[in-house]
């Protein structure tokens, strides 16, 4: 590759597909079920550079919270499966639906959780809506 092209490489990379810039309606948005595969043991994740597979009874703890960008709030999930943890955001293709299926899957959940979290405004309002029961 020449000078050139890993100069334009740099300049030109490719944007990040979000809700935000997919160019689709909401009720799009709403029912796309993005960068998840479900079936009826678990799901699987696959965006961009990364892929995670988690099964629903592997799923210890889901945490969300709000992230401050100074202009506006975004909600992200923190799924934990034991030892191993990562974090979506509500800009992630297939955000809604993937929420939705958490609280089919997990009863216990608050229904309203994704409501009540938007408020206050720029407060992170670190909450826990599952924890697995512990197995005694």
């Amino acid at each position: 590759m020449n000078r050139l092209q890993k100069l334009f490489s740099k300049i030109l990379r490719k944007k990040h597909l979000t809700n935000s810039n997919s160019d689709k309606s909401f009720d799009e948005i709403y029912n796309d079920l993005g960068c998840f595969k479900y079936d009826e043991v678990g799901f699987i994740l696959d965006y961009e550079n990364f892929n995670a597979s988690v099964k629903w009874d592997e799923i210890t703890q889901l945490n969300v919270y709000k992230k401050d960008l100074i202009t506006i709030d975004q909600i992200e999930m923190q799924i934990v499966a034991g030892q191993k943890y990562f974090t979506i955001s509500e800009e992630l293709p297939g955000w809604f639906q993937f929420i939705i299926k958490t609280k089919e899957m997990f009863p216990t959940i608050p229904k309203d959780w994704d409501m009540k979290i938007i408020n206050p405004p720029f407060q992170a309002n670190f909450t826990t809506i599952y924890e697995k029961p512990s197995q005694n």
